[in-house]
């Protein structure tokens, strides 16, 4: 894996020519569609507390409601992303899409939790939109532009999290159904979206090539590769962890702001907006001219060293202003980590297992998503827990416990860089950075 040799942007635009792909079109499109599905969701996300509070249930169910769409997710992402590899990025979008505007159709329309809860297990089951977006990024860049174009998700991401909780926030305040009747409209926005202008990255006559190089591959005399290598293994840790740590905050955040410092919903989406503005700021911004300043792999144990710091610091912010110091900080972390990481699984498999491997990245990440919100809100539930002769409230059990998992994603890391340096071969050298041989 150390001398795997990667396509230069000359190389790889000639394939691309090849079957017709125009990559800034396709980013563009790909770019709107992320916003438009995250406006959607981060307009509901902030709700769910008073909606769960409304029919007379506890904390906890926020995180079963959040809990049942991962599971949903871990079942059905990598089958989304197999299809994908099969019949082309386009199609399954498409349908992705529309479960999801069903799914929202229904929350809105809830007269009960269970609907609720059924809404959610069913945008779960139609959550193909990530892995295949995450597949289709890497169809169309190289390893060395990989990370820098999946941080450029980030934009569209942001300006749905930017303005998605403000309105959420003063629609819930009138009736939490108005923000899940929007969603489906930009649902819809979605799906023509997708139809009138994306440019499908993996054309018939593309898969028909890679299938055929895979059948050469394996007449040739070289060993049969395995997909799931402990190189692939390894990163997939780093993902869980990674986003163990993140959705046990993320999930929880409604719940603490308002458990923790009384906040109402208009200032619980404010509080949104702000994560929002800020990834639109490193996303958009400063994350191009600072892996080119720093370097991705200097920038990769930076991120992961202060998410660390962050959760350290967590069970001490006892009042709401800290949380607004608290959440640029964060989101550094959480901007450049999952790009980063992500990036690092595409460069070790071929371009025909793309789908495959995107697919179980959702499944790893749906595996923390199941787990890390019924953790996070059964903290808050419980109030705390004596350990020993030690009690840890509720805000000191999910701060340590972010903590320990950050030390062992930060453990996992570096050793990834110091076994695989062709990860960031391509990177202009430097004085001496870690993980070089």
């Amino acid at each position: 894996m150390a001398d795997r040799k990667f396509l230069n942007k000359e190389e790889h635009a000639d394939i691309l020519r090849n079957y017709s792909i125009d990559p800034r079109k396709a980013m563009f499109t790909i770019i709107l569609s992320i916003m438009v599905d995250v406006f959607g969701y981060s307009m509901v996300l902030p709700l769910l507390p008073k909606i769960v509070s409304d029919f007379g249930y506890s904390p906890i169910f926020v995180g079963i409601i959040i809990s049942s769409n991962a599971i949903s997710t871990f079942i059905f992402g990598p089958i989304w992303g197999r299809l994908s590899d099969k019949y082309g990025r386009k199609p399954i979008l498409l349908i992705s899409q529309a479960g999801t505007g069903i799914s929202f159709l229904i929350l809105a329309l809830s007269p009960n939790i269970y609907v609720i809860l059924f809404s959610r297990i069913l945008d779960g089951v139609f959550g193909g939109q990530i892995p295949v977006i995450r597949a289709y990024i890497s169809d169309i860049t190289t390893p060395a532009t990989r990370a820098s174009e999946m941080g450029k998700l980030m934009i569209g991401h942001t300006v749905g999290m930017v303005f998605g909780p403000l309105i959420g926030g003063f629609l819930g305040e009138i009736d939490w159904r108005y923000p899940a009747l929007i969603a489906v409209l930009l649902s819809i926005i979605a799906i023509t979206l997708t139809i009138r202008v994306l440019i499908e990255s993996m054309p018939k006559d593309r898969i028909s090539d890679l299938k055929l190089r895979k059948k050469t591959r394996e007449l040739s005399s070289e060993k049969k590769e395995n997909t799931f290598t402990r190189e692939i293994i390894g990163r997939f840790a780093q993902i869980f962890l990674l986003f163990f740590i993140t959705v046990m905050f993320n999930s929880s955040m409604a719940l603490i702001l308002m458990e923790r410092y009384g906040a109402s919903p208009i200032i619980i989406g404010l509080v949104m907006t702000l994560a929002g503005v800020t990834i639109m700021i490193y996303g958009g911004f400063l994350m191009k001219p600072l892996f080119k300043k720093v370097g991705e792999k200097r920038i990769l144990l930076i991120a992961s060293i202060l998410l660390v710091v962050n959760f350290a610091v967590f069970p001490f912010m006892t009042e709401l202003w800290m949380i607004f110091a608290f959440i640029p900080s964060f989101v550094f972390s959480m901007v450049f980590l999952p790009s980063l990481i992500q990036s690092n699984i595409t460069k070790a498999v071929d371009a025909d297992k793309q789908g495959l491997v995107s697919g179980m990245t959702t499944n790893v990440q749906s595996i923390a998503q199941i787990i890390a919100p019924l953790i996070a809100t059964g903290f808050i539930e419980i109030g705390g827990l004596t350990i020993g002769m030690i009690f840890l409230n509720q805000y000191e059990l999910i701060g340590y416990l972010a903590v320990i998992l950050g030390i062992g994603l930060f453990v996992i890391l570096f050793f990834d860089l110091k076994r695989h340096s062709y990860l960031f071969s391509y990177e202009k050298p430097q004085k001496e950075s870690v993980g070089s041989d």
